[in-house]
């Protein structure tokens, strides 16, 4: 068996006659490495012509380089452990006649040398072709108004071909250590193995259960962004470990279950179905726990980072009536007083000098103060709890002119001040504490920071008059001097919204360049704390680099995964169809209908590969107030949009889904047939 070229030859004669495995597998591979390409490709560009921009996107595709090189791992593990499985019989009847293990051993190395060359090369050449296409989509997500130029990215071509031929070379060692361990007739009789009937796990189905409860009950029970974002792994993993369970266990128990009930069971239907239903459940609990995994993780990722991505604009336009946004701090019982009439007058002929013609559209005054709701009310925090909110007060009529109507539903509110950290925690009575006529805003007035900052949504009320709003910061301002022993209270803040008459880069060039100074005095103006000077131009190029960063990276990794389950949805249906084949025959010969026997199997076949996509629906269901939650971390405080967007997703895959059945299907019957 040393003649030159045997072994290359029957590698390859191996691969071509397993033609039917091997080719899902390569094009997987092919597309995984395609992905990885190109993904550290783009973490390498840098001729984007804003650094701050480059970093967002560096910092989203070093983060889908470490996802796809943890799902190459597991998934390309996974799919050699089954074409492994398919071929033991194989490699079994080549011992037998006469191949020692060590012949074995250098048969599927060459099998991997082919697997290498075809599946990293192509996946490398792939990526190169695709990358240019990859990267103008990411230029359209991200706003870009440029597109990268292309080039070679020697160190995403190395970083590629090191990792993916370092896990051939573990699934090469991996199959090497089986193949050693088992002899010829134990290979020969693996392909028949585990036919037994399955036992009932319970512990592992209460397990399983009781996990499926603990996440759902996160989601459930979560009630604002802080527990969202600590607990939603942990939500994750308890999900994870119950859907395996689901599977595997729980189904076991529910179709033993219902064998038990005779009326039901000894129906020929039935009889059929329950019987089978239980081998296939055994066979396939943790290929359809990864399928339900993938499909979740699929909805979950994209309907996600599309609801960021669609509902930018309306919420860069909340925040943004105008060009330019200047929010000036200031302590309202300093000496000069601000005077925002003379600022207005500054800022608008700085602007003039600068080529950027601006007109006021509007300006208000408010307070913002932390603060819980209690009966009644709101009691001041200076440390954020889980339910902290900010609380905004302006005037009546600010409001009124900003929204377009008047305040109404005007009602008694108490707001209290804790004058000592004990009395914060409710342990003394130390307040200080006034009544208030305010009502409660439907709508948050454009303020910035107010949609892009507070996790939890902020509160507006509006007060009768100026008078009512003075009192409230005077009132909060003493407390605060007292608590903190003479430290600094919330600052008034006075907001105003400028039209700008003049294009992007003009306007960028002219709110760069205004500069008020920290901690100013003027004789004209007065004094302030600080001068926050925002373009819309420019957040809206941040806001999209950041939401487009996410949903191209949601969709980028969610077609990874789409492949990676229809390849998994493949590989159960040419398993099935072959260990299906011989089940069939067998019912025939024991004098059932070929017409019966076909309904039977069809309907298993149906309800085990849609069971995934109905429980990944429920995973996303109870994941939907978690999701919400987090999406206000990034501004996002509309649920109807998520809504939508998760809707349309599920919508979408499921569509996909049945596309698959119906494809892969086929090639099931052609085999049973």
């Amino acid at each position: 068996m040393r003649k030159s070229g045997f072994y290359p030859k029957l590698a390859w004669g191996n691969i071509v006659r397993n033609r039917q495995f091997y080719v899902p597998y390569l094009l997987t591979l092919m597309g995984t490495a395609a992905a990885f390409y190109i993904i550290a490709a783009l973490a390498g560009a840098r001729d984007l012509p804003v650094m701050t921009r480059y970093i967002y996107l560096s910092m989203f595709m070093l983060i889908g380089l470490f996802v796809i090189a943890i799902f190459a791992v597991i998934f390309l593990s996974y799919t050699n452990s089954f074409l492994m499985k398919r071929r033991r019989k194989e490699l079994g009847l080549y011992n037998v006649l006469g191949m020692g293990k060590r012949n074995i051993a250098r048969m599927l190395g060459m099998e991997t040398v082919y697997t290498a060359i075809i599946g990293i090369g192509g996946g490398i050449l792939a990526g190169l072709l695709l990358q240019k296409l990859v990267s103008l989509l990411l230029c359209r997500i991200m706003n870009f108004h440029g597109a990268f130029a292309f080039y070679v990215s020697v160190e995403g071509i190395l970083y590629t071909a090191v990792l993916f031929t370092l896990i051939l070379i573990g699934n090469l060692a991996v199959n090497l250590i089986r193949v050693g361990r088992q002899s010829p007739m134990e290979l020969m009789r693996s392909a028949s193995a585990g036919e037994r009937e399955p036992k009932s796990n319970w512990p592992l189905a209460i397990l399983g259960i009781l996990a499926l409860g603990g996440g759902y009950g996160i989601a459930v029970f979560t009630n604002n962004a802080g527990m969202a974002f600590a607990l939603y792994f942990p939500a994750v993993f308890l999900v994870i470990l119950g859907t395996y369970a689901l599977f595997s266990a729980v189904s076991i128990v529910v179709l033993k279950a219902m064998r038990k009930n005779k009326r039901y069971y000894y129906q020929t239907r039935h009889f059929i179905g329950v019987s089978g239903m239980l081998y296939r459940m055994r066979r396939n609990a943790v290929g359809l726990a990864n399928i339900c995994i993938l499909s979740t993780m699929v909805l979950v990722m994209v309907s996600g980072t599309l609801s960021l991505y669609v509902s930018s604009q309306r919420t860069l336009d909340k925040e943004f009536p105008a060009e330019l946004s200047v929010a000036v701090r200031y302590q309202a019982d300093n000496t000069p007083a601000f005077d925002p009439d003379a600022f207005t007058a500054r800022l608008l002929a700085d602007l003039r000098e600068k080529g950027c013609p601006a007109e006021t559209l509007y300006s208000y005054r408010r307070v913002t103060v932390p603060m819980d709701e209690i009966p009644g009310g709101y009691l001041r925090r200076h440390e954020y709890q889980a339910q902290t909110k900010d609380v905004y007060f302006l005037t009546a009529a600010d409001a009124a002119a900003i929204t377009g109507e008047q305040p109404a539903d005007f009602a008694p509110v108490t707001l209290r001040f804790p004058l000592t950290a004990a009395a914060e925690q409710g342990s003394t009575d130390e307040y200080s504490e006034i009544t208030v006529d305010a009502a409660r805003l439907t709508e948050a007035v454009p303020a910035l920071g107010g949609a892009f900052v507070n996790i939890n949504a902020p509160i507006w009320l509006a007060v009768r008059d100026d008078a009512a709003l003075q009192t409230i910061w005077d009132t909060q301002a003493a407390a605060q001097r007292i608590r903190i022993s003479g430290g600094t209270p919330n600052a008034m803040v006075w907001q105003i919204f400028c039209r700008l008459d003049a294009d992007s880069e003009t306007q960028l060039t002219a709110a760069g360049e205004l500069d008020f100074g920290q901690g100013y005095m003027d004789s004209e103006v007065g004094s302030w704390e600080r001068v926050d000077v925002d373009s819309k131009e420019n957040f809206t190029q941040d806001y999209f680099s950041i939401n487009g960063g996410f949903f191209f990276l949601g969709l980028f990794l969610g077609f990874l995964f789409i492949m990676a389950a229809v390849l998994i949805i493949y590989y159960k249906q040419v398993s099935e169809g072959y260990e299906d084949r011989e089940r069939y025959r067998i019912m025939q010969d024991v004098g059932l209908e070929r017409k019966m026997v076909k309904e039977s199997i069809g309907s298993q076949i149906l309800v085990v590969f849609f069971a995934p996509l109905l429980v990944a629906a429920i995973h996303v269901a109870f994941d939907f107030q978690l999701m919400l939650h987090l999406l206000t971390m990034f501004g996002l405080h509309e649920a109807g949009v998520t809504l939508l967007c998760t809707a349309g997703t599920f919508l979408v895959f499921a569509v996909i889904y049945g596309l698959v059945y119906l494809l892969t299907a086929r090639t099931y019957y052609r085999i049973v047939q």
